[in-house]
């Protein structure tokens, strides 16, 4: 039977888990399903990479700047709510989403002019959070994966090998063995000694992804349009989250207890983005276009408070602290456009956007792991982890389709559709005793969050004179997700997946408006 959870944005993408992992890192760096920007870019689905002529096409197509013939300075900020949130009620939050400038330089004929731009624009938004009840685990408990990564520290012979217990984060958080047994007949063993009734998890979070683009862009006779975006990314993220579960042992004796996570993760990347614009037919306003972006290097510092609280034997709480650097590399990603004009008062646009999750890679600074044939950059990639990610993940669509219409020259009508296909293959799996990653031995958390299509209806409106503008815009977002408070697959020692996920329902809408100068 299905279980739905109210949701308050939940990152805006779902994040709902702080084991640093496959489906984490993509969620806190995967910008491909949501639009953010100026009010115009919003209002056209964020379909202007054709088009041009708007400060926010500097992260989507740097070309996009070079159409534009006058300097010019933009601010946009405004506000981003659901229908439900934990307590029954709607949540809102203000949003500042983009400030940027031009300037406009003339050259010669050949070369009209050069534009030289700066802007940040926000790409994620991770305020919001979640509450997921599972009335029935089916005798599948959070403790059979601790207990298993309990006897991660055993050999074959029994003998404590390479990581200590207390040092497999998981395990170490029942050190007092009032859920998981140290069992010495006739092995060193651990066991679960209780099967899960039900449970509930309850998720806040804060603080966004940002992006600040440097940009060059220019054309050639009106015809060729390029341009150059250097990115550097800042990313704050802050989540609270708590696990509960009802067990029974095999005296039918009831118990529960709490996990409890505090995390707080800062970090920055670099990217580099290319693209251009060309109009094939002298006389004629159609454009096409093509843009490439790098992957986006990140290096993260993740802190983590957690504990476990227990209403079973001494009624205990252990707390722990946690540290880790790791590094974060996405795929390239690759686009293409289509638009064109009719006279005065049409515009339309159409993009495409191609990448491979499978190559999203992490890694930690050499002075955690030394393994010199894998570095690059001072970096060591997680074998495992990655390995993990080409078998999870796959390659993504982003169409974005928009239209604007000009019933008067000052007047402008918008609306968009964007529509990003989900990177996660149909089944996945985070078997955190099989996986053999530095990262998953320091996990806190077991829960993962397979994430749907997203479906985004936008509208617009806009207002314009000869040195300025003001733009509004309307976006609703749509995505479902699968939310499994552990993998059972792991924890019914590799059968098949049996505990019931929680479906989510995921909707975000905002509002935001832009002023902007043009000199």
């Amino acid at each position: 039977m299905k279980k739905y959870i109210l949701t308050t944005c939940l990152l805006a993408l779902g994040v709902a888990m702080q084991a640093q992992d496959t489906y984490f890192n993509n969620q806190l760096t995967n910008t491909s399903g949501d639009v953010y920007g100026s009010a115009r870019f919003v209002g056209m689905g964020g379909a202007m990479g054709a088009l041009g002529a708007d400060i926010s096409t500097i992260s989507w197509n740097p070309a996009g700047i070079g159409l534009m013939r006058k300097s010019n300075v933009a601010f946009t900020a405004g506000a981003a709510w659901s229908k439900k949130g934990i307590e029954e009620k709607s949540t809102t939050n203000a949003t500042l989403d983009q400030f940027g400038i031009v300037y406009n330089v003339e050259i010669d004929e050949d070369v009209p002019y050069l534009n030289i731009g700066f802007n940040y624009q926000k790409k994620l938004d991770f305020n919001g959070g979640f509450y997921a009840d599972n009335p029935n685990l089916g005798g599948l408990s959070q403790m059979d994966i601790l207990a298993q990564t309990a006897n991660l520290g055993y050999d074959t012979n029994d003998n404590l090998a390479g990581m200590a217990v207390d040092n497999l984060f998981l395990s170490a958080l029942d050190k007092d063995g009032n859920l998981i047994l140290n069992d010495k007949t006739p092995i060193d063993r651990y066991v679960n000694r209780y099967k899960g009734l039900s449970n509930n998890y309850t998720q806040y979070s804060s603080g966004s992804l940002n992006a600040f683009d440097i940009n060059i862009s220019g054309n050639y006779r009106d015809r060729f349009f390029f341009g150059l975006t250097f990115g550097v990314d800042n990313l704050r993220y802050r989540g609270w989250n708590d696990y509960f579960e009802v067990s029974r042992n095999a005296e039918g004796v009831a118990g529960d207890y709490s996990v409890y996570n505090d995390h707080a993760i800062d970090g920055n990347g670099f990217n580099v983005k290319v693209g251009f614009i060309y109009r094939p037919i002298e006389d004629n306003p159609l454009r096409v276009a093509l843009a490439a972006e790098t992957p986006t290097w990140y290096q993260f510092k993740r802190s983590n408070l957690y504990s476990m609280t227990d209403h079973i034997g001494n009624y205990s709480t252990n707390e722990y602290e946690s540290y880790l650097e790791y590094s974060v590399r996405t795929p390239f990603k690759f686009r293409a456009g289509v638009g064109s004009t009719v006279g005065n008062y049409l515009a339309w646009d159409i993009d495409y956007e191609f990448a491979n999750y499978r190559y999203t890679a992490m890694g930690y600074p050499d002075t955690y792991v030394d393994d010199p044939n894998s570095s690059l950059f001072n970096n060591t990639w997680d074998k495992e982890m990655n390995r993990q990610t080409k078998a999870n993940m796959k390659p993504a669509h982003n169409v974005r389709a928009g239209i604007e219409f000009k019933p008067t020259k000052s007047l402008a009508l918008r609306a968009g559709y964007n529509f990003a296909t989900s990177p996660y293959e149909d089944k996945i799996s985070m078997d955190q005793v099989e996986i053999d990653s530095y990262s998953m031995n320091k996990a806190t958390t077991t829960s993962l969050m397979r994430l749907g299509d997203i479906h985004s209806l936008t509208l617009g409106l806009g207002y314009s004179w000869k040195y300025g503008y003001v733009d509004l815009a309307y976006k609703t977002k749509m995505q479902k997700g699968d939310f499994y408070a552990f993998d059972a697959a792991s924890a019914s020692n590799g059968s098949v997946r049996s505990l019931t996920p929680v479906n989510t329902e995921l909707t975000r809408s905002q509002i935001t408006a832009t002023l902007g100068f043009k000199f």
